[in-house]
């Protein structure tokens, strides 16, 4: 899928405002793709886990921050505290995720990753690298930096842009 000049030409004949629509809709795209339950099912069946969808997105925060906060999972996993706190007693139940006494401030309690909870989000991990792997094989070297680079400028410019309304 290497970008050609052919390509950037073809490109080069859209307004600025039919590019952004484009990008608008290959985003919804890629977010309902990401969002269904169905492609979710079958990455968890494929990692032989039965998580959902929000536990899987607890426990990935739990894995990249460690021991955390309620309310710091819940902001960290884009959900709100009431939702991510019966998530995260679900995964308590399942036994895989604990709740500990915060060493710093013993009224708090630090949600974190049991050994199972650690090998069933590993596992779906390691899934949807795969896959990602698989999807991108084709992809020269070079454009799928830029496509790195591109995802984290798009990023950073859409956490640091209010909506109008703010």
């Amino acid at each position: 899928m290497e970008i050609t000049v052919r390509t950037m030409t073809a490109m080069g004949r859209r307004s600025r405002e039919q590019v952004v629509r484009s990008v608008q809709l290959t985003l919804s795209r890629l977010m309902r793709v990401s969002a269904s339950r169905s492609t979710f099912a079958r990455q968890a069946t494929a990692g032989g886990v039965t998580l959902r969808q929000p536990s899987y997105d607890l426990l990935r925060v739990m894995v990249e921050l460690g021991p955390i906060r309620m309310g710091e999972l819940a902001q960290h996993a884009h959900m709100d505290v009431g939702m991510a706190t019966r998530e995260a007693q679900a995964l308590v139940e399942e036994g895989l995720v604990d709740r500990t006494p915060d060493p710093h401030d013993r009224r708090v309690t630090l949600v974190a990753l049991t050994e199972a909870g650690r090998a069933a989000v590993t596992s779906l991990m390691e899934v949807r690298a795969r896959h990602l792997q698989e999807a991108l094989s084709t992809w020269s070297k070079s454009d799928l930096e830029l496509l790195d680079q591109l995802l984290n400028k798009f990023l950073e410019d859409t956490f640091r842009t209010p909506f109008p309304s703010d």
